[in-house]
């Protein structure tokens, strides 16, 4: 193999071979007859020797066959079994000197593979052959595990099954979330009783579930016990003998009046309210049947037959089959009767109008009915009545309305207005007291020159019902610098435990909270 080195390769710049340059020839390459001795001196060294002819292929081949003889004779010599190629080796295009590069083609030479069985094994992989430590193995001792981690580290792994649909059973969840709902009530009506008692000094009074829930029923309801035996249900039933209630008389209950007025009839009046449609068909209906009678009554001859309706559209139809000498005078004619049926419908009107008497009586005895059905009573609660604007709105408003009462102001504390009257003009000062009246409206004190301070001041009512009679005999107003005097202006109409019920209430306490318009 080392004397392929001095074999004359072709070059790619000519296809003549040129000899290798003797500073490039290795020194193991050089024959031993060519070497030159130690003591020669430089002019004495032979020329190099200059090439006659050029190698051919074959002489190449017989060159590397002798090389690899020679070598494999040196290695059984030292009891080394040299590796025989299964297939010959064959020599590069340019060493066998056929290559002939395309200088027009743009592409590389693709050169063979080598075959070389080194280059052919894969290389191996390194084996542990020693054990891994406990502390990796174990997971207590190991530092890198993570139990949050849900996949197995040992074991078959195991596809995860997909879960199968649970449909909830309707209506579940909400009686759930109804049920906390009750809990919670309870706990804070529990927690309020809790506050007002001690706040109304009940420490002593025992509060616990059973003054909250119901009582369990009975074994025996008090309408039962009369006729059984014993205080049970599975006894015998007293029906027949002495001691038995049931007879052969008939008992028949006491008839009891009726809250409203009856009439002569003896039925009470059919409370309807119709629609807007309603009234205006009951209407309509109710003009043809009077149309229609009238027109039966004038057919018959009781009713003389009405002159014709004149207007200034119409007028040349109804008038077209008589000759009209004077155009202008039946104009006038027709412009008087438009002007008579205009007067005639105004009278009416004014006829029908009521009096300022009658009037004010029509609604007097109209308040009087509605007091006779039910009277109601309510109480309110302000911070602060002082301003001369709320005094007169409180005042003239209750006097206009039918109302008796007190208004109680008391600068020390809160004032107190209490009314009575019927059910529709108690709620009309309903919503006066609660939604019209602005009670933070500033006040101007005209000889300091400072304003009151209203901020804050609200009006709550704090009780609503239904009474028997009348307390008080009309409004009244009274400023009251103490609440002993106040109470005395309460207790002369026996309501002074109304001034008691306005001092405990509070505004944030969901149990003596009062839907205004309930």
């Amino acid at each position: 193999m080392a004397r392929i080195a001095n074999l004359n390769l072709p070059s790619s710049n000519s296809h003549r071979p040129q000899p290798p340059s003797t500073a490039a020839r290795p020194a193991a390459a050089r024959p031993a007859a060519a070497r030159p001795a130690a003591a020669m001196p430089t002019s004495a060294r032979p020329p190099p020797p200059v090439a006659t002819a050029t190698p051919t292929p074959a002489s190449i081949q017989s060159t590397i066959a002798a090389a690899r003889a020679r070598i494999e004779a040196q290695l059984k010599s030292q009891g080394i079994q040299p590796n025989t190629p299964s297939h010959p080796t064959e020599l590069h295009p340019m060493l066998r000197g056929d290559y002939k590069p395309n200088k027009h083609s743009t592409q590389r030479a693709t050169l063979p593979v080598s075959s070389i069985k080194a280059n052919q094994q894969k290389p191996k992989l390194l084996k542990i052959t020693h054990e891994a430590p406990s502390s990796l193995t174990d997971p207590a001792q190991n530092p890198y595990f993570d139990p949050s981690l849900t996949r197995r580290t040992h074991g078959p792994q195991t596809r995860r099954r997909h879960k199968q649909f649970h449909f909830v059973a309707p209506g579940q969840y909400v009686e759930q979330a109804e049920r906390k709902r009750a809990e919670t009530r309870m706990e804070q009506l529990k927690q309020e009783i809790a506050e007002r008692a001690e706040l109304a000094r009940l420490e002593d009074e025992v509060l616990d579930a059973s003054a909250i829930q119901l009582p369990e029923p009975p074994q025996v309801e008090w309408w039962d016990a009369p006729f059984l035996s014993e205080a049970s249900y599975g006894s015998d039933a007293k029906i027949e003998g002495p001691e038995s209630l049931c007879t052969i008389y008939i008992q028949h209950p006491v008839p009891i009046e009726p809250p409203l007025a009856i009439r002569s009839q003896g039925v009470a009046p059919a409370q309807l309210i119709l629609t807007h449609k309603e009234r205006k068909k009951i209407r309509r209906q109710r003009r043809l049947e009077q149309q229609r009678e009238r027109r039966e009554k004038v057919m018959l001859g009781l009713l003389p037959p009405e002159p014709p309706k004149l207007k200034m559209s119409n007028f040349m139809q109804i008038m077209a089959n008589e000759s009209v000498p004077d155009p202008t005078k039946l104009e006038a004619e027709v412009r008087r009767q438009m002007q008579a049926r205009q007067n005639k419908h105004e009278a009416d009107n004014q006829a029908r109008k009521l009096t300022k008497e009658q009037r004010h009586e029509k609604i007097e005895a109209k308040t009087k009915a509605d007091e006779e059905a039910s009277l109601v009573r309510a109480v309110f609660r302000i911070n602060k009545l002082e301003h001369p604007r709320h005094w007169h709105k409180v005042s003239v408003n209750a006097q206009q309305m039918h109302l008796t009462g007190k208004a109680i102001s008391c600068p020390v504390g809160f004032s107190l207005v209490v009314v009575e009257g019927s059910a529709k003009n108690v709620k009309a000062y309903k919503k006066l007291m609660l939604r019209r009246i602005d009670w933070t409206m500033s006040q101007l004190d005209a000889d300091q020159g400072a304003t009151d301070d209203y901020t804050g001041n609200e009006c709550h009512l704090i009780w609503q019902g239904e009474i028997d009679h009348r307390k008080f005999k009309q409004f009244r107003q009274h400023t009251c610098p103490t609440e002993t005097q106040a109470k005395k202006w309460l207790a002369r109409a026996k309501s002074d435990e109304l001034w008691q019920l306005a001092k405990q209430y509070d505004p944030n306490d969901s149990i003596t909270a009062l839907d205004p318009f309930a």
